[in-house]
């Protein structure tokens, strides 16, 4: 009796290891992503000021960038002519961070949102998507900024677009575009409505900027109540039957 409590141990706890090694094997995917080029989703396309969209639909997935006030977004200056005093615009991209995408690889044009000029200092641009079904936020994306441009990239997330908690500060590189990726956010998981916001400061010139290419949401799909029963049933289910052969 004793002998058989163990074996019936050992099986649950193998059956328990292989459903959890089943589960952590799952693949992240794209839960929102922006080229700032491709239409053909939906996606909104930048342009050159002064046609510089303040906001932008994701080119992949579902979501949206803001800077326009809404959102926990602050609203920055597009001028109605010409590129004076401007602090959105869009000059040439990367193909660094497209790697295992759809994303567009053109980089000549208008292929990255640039944030410029120093008046546009503690500014932040929102993006608002959802985590519903998903876990353990990766963000990552392309960037680079000019001697004058902002020397710091504050990233803050929160569930409501009021209450923000601080998430991580990173050094944009200088040029050529380099890729950046956040430490795992997990404030977020599941969240219907999940915020990131992107404060930037440091630029000591009009024409100082920072560009921004290639963003990528990644997050895991949470494995739903079924699919861990089942799993973990056919992991049982191996493990008596490789009992019962050696039986």
């Amino acid at each position: 009796m004793r002998y058989a409590t163990a074996r019936l141990t050992q099986v649950f706890f193998a059956g328990a290891m292989l459903a959890m090694a089943s589960i952590s094997q799952l693949r992240a995917d794209l839960v929102a992503g922006w080229d700032f080029q491709t239409t053909i989703n939906g996606g909104t396309a930048t342009a050159a000021s002064p046609n510089t969209p303040k906001q932008y639909t994701a080119n992949f997935g579902s979501g949206g960038l803001f800077l326009n006030g809404q959102n926990g977004s602050s609203d920055w200056f597009v001028p109605a002519t010409g590129t004076t005093n401007t602090e959105l615009n869009a000059f040439g991209g990367t193909i660094e961070n497209t790697a295992g995408t759809g994303f567009s690889t053109v980089t000549s044009g208008a292929a990255a949102l640039t944030l410029v000029n120093n008046t546009a200092n503690g500014k932040s641009a929102v993006f608002r998507f959802s985590m519903a079904g998903f876990q353990d936020l990766v963000v990552s994306y392309a960037t680079q900024r000019t001697n004058t441009g902002f020397t710091a990239q504050a990233w803050s997330f929160s569930t409501d677009g009021l209450n923000w908690t601080d998430h991580q500060s990173v050094v944009p590189p200088p040029a050529p575009f380099g890729v950046l990726t956040l430490n795992n956010i997990t404030g977020l998981n599941g969240a219907t409505d999940a915020y990131l916001r992107l404060t930037v400061s440091g630029a000591s010139a009009a024409s100082g900027n920072n560009r921004l290419d290639n963003i990528q949401f990644n997050a895991t799909a949470v494995p739903e109540p079924t699919s861990m029963l089942l799993a973990g049933s056919v992991a049982l289910g191996g493990v008596f039957l490789r009992l019962r052969r050696k039986r």
